[in-house]
């Protein structure tokens, strides 16, 4: 089928999505819908350039999808819901929970003038070792370097402590146009079969096979008094998203799993002074030992999968929409993302 026809084919669907999904419809039963988000960037911030697709909404498209849900559905805090849930006091018919992963700088920037100025409470889950530093995520340590590579150092690709990233899948020709932001989606799928700590290993070998000198750019994440600011407004709750983003699967030894588990909740409760209820897995990754701790420490957690909540489901396992500017740029596509459909 051409591919004009499908893209009119998939818009019909979306109207339809739209204009009946789950978040017209009447329920007897409460309903929870809750949004992933990670970064807020304009198209032109310098940032936006060297991050995957799926991990961006604009300043625009953000307020877009928060007065658009006010038609339709009561927002509320995650933990809110969640108490109201486990003491089995009265639910909204249908809520809606915002929130944003990573705890990345730009959520200060750009949404939380928006969440205030709507009135949107929200959610940040944070990566407890990573607030206030300069520390950066493997993947966007990754997309730099790589950038770097061919902008600078072209000649050096043939560099064994390159060879990893050359999977027989990669479309990225490794010449002296650094990949596109596809592309780096792909090599950064095709780098987690590996384990955390080894891609950041492999990443430090990169660096110091080029002689890259050591650079303190701008800070990624949140600080601390950043995150104070929001908090104490009343509209922002931090989570916890372990302490060093690791992926708790059962590559991980039961000291790891305490440590990125417990003490990141202690960590954010003593910098905060706020509770700290909620728990994000990263990657979505969790092992029934991780799975075992959280529920020994929170009230609930979230997951990477799909879809909406009921009272009946698993409070450490909620499900999440995710969404990004590439699926949801206007009414109609994030109307249809979140309808349950599509």
């Amino acid at each position: 089928m051409p591919t004009t026809a499908k893209n009119f084919i998939k818009r019909i669907l979306q109207h339809l999505a739209a204009r009946y999904g789950r978040h017209t419809r009447s329920t007897h039963e409460p309903e929870l819908l809750i949004l992933m988000y990670h970064r807020i960037l304009p198209g032109d911030d310098p940032r936006a350039l060297s991050e995957e697709p799926g991990m961006i909404v604009s300043p625009d498209t953000l307020r877009m999808h928060l007065t658009t849900l006010k038609q339709y559905i009561n927002f509320i805090h995650l933990s809110d819901w969640l108490a109201r849930k486990n003491s089995g006091a009265e639910l909204p018919k249908r809520a809606c929970a915002i929130t944003f992963d990573d705890g990345w700088a730009d959520n200060y920037d750009f949404a939380f003038p928006i969440l205030r100025e709507l009135d949107v409470p929200a959610t940040i889950f944070l990566v407890a070792d990573m607030i206030n530093t300069n520390k950066q995520f493997w993947p966007e340590r990754l997309a730099k370097l790589m950038s770097n590579i061919a902008l600078h150092h072209p000649n050096q690709w043939s560099l064994s402590e390159l060879d990893w990233l050359k999977t027989p899948t990669t479309r990225y020709q490794f010449t002296t146009i650094p990949p596109t932001q596809e592309e780096l989606s792909e090599i950064i799928a095709n780098a987690k079969i590996l384990p955390d700590q080894e891609i950041h290993a492999r990443i430090d070998e990169i660096e110091l096979a080029l002689q890259l000198p050591a650079k303190n750019s701008a800070p990624s994440l949140l600080s601390w008094q950043q995150l104070s600011e929001m908090t104490s407004t009343g509209l922002i709750n931090a989570g916890s998203h372990t302490c060093s983003h690791i992926r708790l699967n059962s590559s991980n030894s039961s000291t790891s799993l305490e440590y990125e588990i417990i003490s990141s909740k202690q960590k954010i409760e003593k910098q905060t002074g706020l509770a700290v209820t909620t728990f994000c897995y990263p990657n979505g990754d969790y092992s029934a030992e991780a799975q075992s701790l959280v529920q020994k420490n929170y009230e609930g957690a979230v997951s990477t999968q799909s879809g909406w909540n009921s009272t009946k489901s698993d409070s450490y396992l909620l499900h999440r929409i995710g969404i990004h500017e590439d699926i949801a740029k206007d009414k109609i596509a994030f109307l249809a993302r979140i309808s349950g459909w599509l």
